[in-house]
């Protein structure tokens, strides 16, 4: 069996704001915290011993929620922030769980390569560009046999010398631990023995620099569409998300519980713990990756059936919920907005139509308020967050967590708003770039991306919407609601893209009688 250790312990401070409120082993790099691709590495019969110190529950919580199949055991390090702490202090309190051959892989070290089966201790190194970079790390000075002839510390070195990524694996074991011992180090290079093999990693990237990170997520993402605050992850067939808000994962999973009689329309297996909320991999494709208006009639009926029940009993109450929802978030979201860029220019028209941000002091917050479909909602639903699967079946995810202050039920009209909102935004395309902004004195002009098929799309809903007796006025109005809501959550240029496009819907909206 192979053992891996990855240490989870240190503070990762060099790594800040990144890691502000996150343990440095789960920042997110394509889909996945950098902890899951290490993982993913090795064998599914491996076994994992990770040491934990800092922010040591949120490592758990997701390694038991998205890897609860493997076999993993958590060491927690001892006095881990005093001067005595290092990489040889935590696999010292690691030496009485090995028996045998080890790898060991630092929680930043990112790498996507496999290894065939090791008998020798190994190091794996990478060249550096920029000799003083040297200083970061330690460095072996190999002989022409790729053995280490020399070791440096955390000092600067010619261009001759290779850089230790951190992994390593360790077949004789006893010796390894004997050196570290005898060695009386808090790090465990005093460990490593003169002559040891080494081998290129050339898919290293290190995870501990915070530009390396940041250059690696650049070039792996064609637009950051990530919210402040909030995490998806997709790995071991799980979609694990975390929160900094602790409540936002428990009111995902209660809202799966108040709607326990239609299940249908949930992932399988919702699972929260602390920050988390994690459920299966939905194998399918979204809305938008189907792109058939032929079969957005059949899901306006699903949603009807498993879905948008209404509760008419709770209206009264409810209004209070609206105004929180509506009117009071709304303008905070405003002020944000306003607070994010204090010097935009004045602009008075979009795409060749009039706009003015005073539109938004003269919307009639009554008649959202007054008027609700409360009942059963999602608060998301966009087409993005409507799965599809080979055979049909239909699964709903990222669905909000409340409606102001009601975990249970929300404004029908909300998601028939987002609905219609995601066709004139395609998200899917905003999330690979395709998007623009040009301003031009008063003038700005947007490059958004809609779906094929929109007014087909458009004329469905408004239909079913007839046959329900719902306003349709009233979701032209909510629509730019909430695009202006959006704007101060992502960034440039979709954030000022969706703001300018919400006063020009706005304005269309309020010239529409009620």
């Amino acid at each position: 069996m192979t053992t891996v250790i990855i240490p989870t312990v240190g503070i990762g401070s060099r790594m800040n704001p990144f890691t502000t409120d996150l343990n440095k082993a789960l920042l997110p790099y394509k889909n996945k915290p950098i902890l899951a691709h290490i993982i993913d590495q090795f064998p599914i019969d491996s076994r994992f011993i990770i040491p934990i110190g800092h922010l040591s529950q949120q490592i758990v919580d997701f390694c038991e929620l998205a890897y609860a199949d493997r076999d993993i055991e958590f060491v927690k390090i001892e006095d881990w922030t005093s001067s005595q702490s290092g990489t040889g202090t935590t696999l010292k309190q690691c030496a009485n769980l090995i028996s045998g051959p080890f790898w060991y892989v630092p929680c930043d070290t990112y790498f996507n390569q496999t290894f065939t089966e090791l008998h020798e201790d190994c190091y794996f190194v990478h060249q550096l560009i920029d000799d003083e970079e040297s200083r970061l790390y330690t460095m072996f000075d190999i002989d022409a046999d790729s053995k280490i002839k020399d070791i440096s510390f955390k000092q600067q070195t010619n261009h001759e010398w290779y850089a230790f990524t951190g992994l390593m694996h360790i077949e004789n074991h006893a010796t390894f631990f004997d050196n570290l011992h005898s060695s009386n180090s808090n790090e465990f290079i005093a460990a490593i023995t003169l002559g040891s093999k080494v081998r290129y990693l050339p898919t290293w990237l290190d995870f501990g620099n915070p530009e390396a990170y940041k250059d690696a997520l650049a070039n792996s993402q064609q637009f950051d569409f990530s919210k402040k605050n909030e995490i998806t992850y997709i790995c071991n067939d799980r979609v694990v998300k975390w929160w900094l808000d602790k409540e936002t994962a428990e009111k995902k999973f209660k809202k799966t519980g108040v709607m326990h009689f239609n299940r249908v329309i949930w992932p399988d297996n919702c699972e929260y713990q602390n920050n988390w909320f994690a459920y299966d991999y939905f194998p399918g494709k979204t809305l938008y990756d189907h792109n058939d208006p032929n079969i957005f009639p059949g899901l306006l009926d699903w949603l009807d059936k498993w879905l948008w029940q209404e509760n008419p009993n709770i209206e009264t109450l409810f209004k209070v919920d609206c105004m929180n929802f509506y009117m009071t978030k709304t303008l905070n979201r405003v002020k944000l907005f306003k607070e994010k860029y204090p010097s935009l220019p004045k602009i008075r028209m979009v795409d060749g139509f009039p706009i003015d941000e005073a539109d938004i002091e003269r919307i009639n917050w009554s008649a959202l308020i007054n008027n609700p479909r409360p009942g059963l909602f999602h608060g998301d639903l966009q087409f993005d967050n409507i799965i599809i699967s080979d055979n049909k079946e239909i699964k709903l995810i990222d669905w909000r967590p409340d409606f102001g202050e009601n975990e249970c039920f929300g404004d029908i009209y909300y998601d028939l708003a987002k609905l219609s909102g995601g066709f004139i935004i395609n998200y899917a395309m905003v999330k690979q770039g395709k998007i623009g902004l040009k301003i031009d004195g008063e003038s700005v002009s947007l490059d958004i991306p809609h779906i094929p098929n929109m007014s087909v799309y458009q004329n469905e809903l408004y239909t079913y919407m007839q046959g329900k007796k719902y306003n349709i006025n009233k979701i032209k109005l909510l629509v730019p609601i909430i695009f202006l809501n959006m704007a101060p959550l992502h960034t440039a240029p979709f954030d000022q893209a969706l703001w300018y496009l919400g006063l020009k819907l706005l304005h269309e909206a309020l010239l529409q009688p009620e």
